[in-house]
């Protein structure tokens, strides 16, 4: 019974093998056969993404998905937004199809493994067919980088609603609204249109900025309202305007938050510091001084002549706080903070000037001088008649004369100037300057500038001075001045005496004699070239023709120096030299040329 069994068995495991030996035999020559039909083709019943390849070679199969898929692959997306559209290519956005890749695995399909593998694949792909997916891969950051480039074209930042001032005109701007791409969200619906591996149409995510100041309304009406008219500045009795261009200059903006919304809103100020700055101008370039009072020394006492008049100093500070406020309530005249400011000299100061006696004088004479001379002389001396120096001041002899003007009394004379006769102003005007610079030499008091005529004058000697001790001023352009300080301790009292009889010009100077002693040193002659000798003509419309009469004598050139030695005891304070070169001068006539 057991041997039966054993044979048995033997005989069904050959049955087995043989059979499965058979049905491979049959399987891998029904393969080959197949193969060889196929002629190097996919096999039947194969797909790639929806696109029959069987039958097809690979070169076939790959056409056959590029005619399916050609719109996709030259274009996967279109970006739209507001009737504009972008169609990159799909290398540009980062996007590679695996076609050849497709092709080859579909190829492959019943061709890999044993023969019996390559058997049972090839009958179940007959017999079911295959569909085989289309892979696509995507390049993340070359797709972000397109979207990134492509908000540079499409973003456009918000722009505020701006107000400003041009030459005195309000000029105002609109708000405009931004837009911003949304990378994040257009690459994801980037994304999810690939995957269909159909052309696309994507509308670009965006959102909208809004500006921070929308409108400056109320801005351009606070401003119009400020610069409708000019305002005036009041400052005792004196009036300042400022017209619309003055004042926008002052103007500052600042933002705040907006009160009735969201956003912020434009403020116009008047800022603080340009308003110092144009408060302290105004300030400094007023006559806003206190004038000291007229003084004369008279029978050996000091008394006023002529009150002076308080000054007035405009309180910047309290200025600037009140005028931030008061142009935005409408005013158009505001009265600026001031401090009162008393002259120094005022009956209660009076008597500690120290104006108690004669310090120096100086002199000289302008006889036979023309009317016109001596007119300037009178209106020269008229106005630094009772100038009072402060202690350790310096006097500038043209700041105290002022303008050489018709209003201040001065008059034209013919001068000869560029060897015609013309009229000029001022002609006698250094016959005072030169008197005041003898006062102060003889006064021992510093002497800081001090110029030179650049011809001798004959009459300035005519009182026993040396050549060389006068001194020419200029007002104009370039011009020079007489200058000197006043070193004493005390105030020094300037007063002026024009003796019309006599011709003689006397300046002296009242204060406290300081204890020193003033040596003038013997003049110093030097370098004499002889007086030209022939004469010379000037041509004058204005005298008859025929009419010929002599101005000016010939003189000869030199150079003089004039010294001093300012001493108190035996101790030299300083010594000081005043150099003067003289150019020779011809006889000159003048020649009248008129009808």
């Amino acid at each position: 019974m057991a041997q039966r069994r054993r044979v048995a068995l033997r005989l069904l495991l050959w049955l087995v093998v043989t059979g499965a030996l058979t049905l491979a035999l049959a399987l891998g020559l029904g393969h080959r056969l197949l193969d060889r039909l196929q002629g190097g083709r996919v096999l039947p019943g194969v797909a790639i993404q929806g696109v029959a390849v069987g039958g097809l070679a690979p070169a076939e199969a790959r056409a056959a998905l590029e005619a399916r898929l050609g719109d996709f692959i030259a274009t996967p997306i279109t970006f739209a937004y507001d009737g504009r559209t972008w169609s990159p290519q799909t290398a540009s956005l980062g996007v590679s199809i695996a076609l050849d890749a497709a092709v080859a695995e579909a190829y492959q399909l019943g061709r890999q493994g044993s023969l019996l593998q390559r058997g049972l694949d090839s009958l179940r792909t007959w017999r079911e067919g295959r569909a085989l997916p289309l892979r696509i891969v995507v390049d993340q950051q070359r797709l972000q980088a397109y979207l990134l480039e492509l908000g540079r074209d499409f973003d456009q930042a918000p722009a505020d609603a701006a107000v400003q001032i041009v030459a005195g005109q309000v000029v105002t701007s609109s708000a405009r609204t931004g837009q911003q791409l949304l990378i994040d969200e257009t690459l994801a619906d980037v994304n999810a249109a690939l995957v269909t591996l159909a052309p696309q149409t994507i509308t670009l995510r965006t959102r909208r900025l809004q500006p921070a100041v929308a409108d400056v309304a109320d801005a351009e009406q606070r401003l119009r309202a400020l610069l409708d008219q000019p305002l005036t500045l009041i400052v005792g009795e004196q009036r300042w305007s400022w017209n619309a261009e003055q004042m926008g200059e002052l103007v500052a903006f600042t933002r705040e938050p907006r009160a009735d919304g969201p956003g912020e809103r434009v403020v116009p100020v008047l800022d603080r510091n340009r308003l110092e700055t144009a408060l302290q101008s105004l300030a400094e370039a007023s006559d806003l001084q206190p004038v000291e009072p007229r003084v004369r020394f008279r029978d050996g006492a000091v008394e006023i002549v002529e009150p002076g008049r308080d000054g007035l100093e405009v309180e910047v500070t309290q200025a600037v706080d009140l005028l931030a406020q008061k142009p935005w309530d409408n005013q158009d005249t505001v009265e600026l903070p001031v401090t009162v400011l008393q002259p120094s000299i005022r009956p209660d100061t009076l008597a500690g000037l120290g104006l108690i006696e004669l310090v120096a004088e100086g002199r000289s004479s302008f006889r036979n001088s023309a009317p016109y001379r001596i007119q300037n002389i009178q209106a020269g001396a008229a106005r630094i008649d009772g100038a009072l120096i402060a202690p350790a001041a310096e006097f500038s002899f043209n700041a105290t004369v002022g303008a050489i003007d018709e209003r201040n009394g001065f008059t034209k004379g013919y001068a000869i100037i560029d060897g015609r006769t013309q009229l000029e102003w001022g002609g006698g005007v250094c016959q005072v300057s030169t008197t005041v610079f003898r006062a102060s030499f003889y006064a021992g008091l510093p002497i800081t500038e001090r110029n030179q005529h650049s011809f001798r004058i004959s009459w300035y000697e005519e009182l026993g001075e040396p050549p060389g001790l006068d001194a020419a001023i200029f007002t104009g352009p370039g011009g020079y001045d007489l200058r000197f300080v006043n070193d004493t301790g005390n105030w020094l009292l300037m007063q002026t005496e024009v003796d019309l009889q006599k011709q003689i010009l006397t300046v002296r100077l009242y204060g406290t004699r300081p204890q020193r002693e003033i040596v003038q040193l013997p003049v110093e002659i030097a370098n004499r070239v002889p007086a030209p000798t022939a004469p010379r003509y000037v041509n004058d419309p204005t005298l008859p023709a025929g009419t010929v009469r002599q101005t000016d004598t010939a003189r000869g050139g030199f150079d003089a120096t004039v010294g001093r030695i300012v001493r108190q005891g035996d101790r030299i304070i300083y010594q000081d030299r005043f150099f003067s070169r003289y150019q020779p001068w011809p006889d000159i006539f003048v020649r009248g040329t008129g009808r």
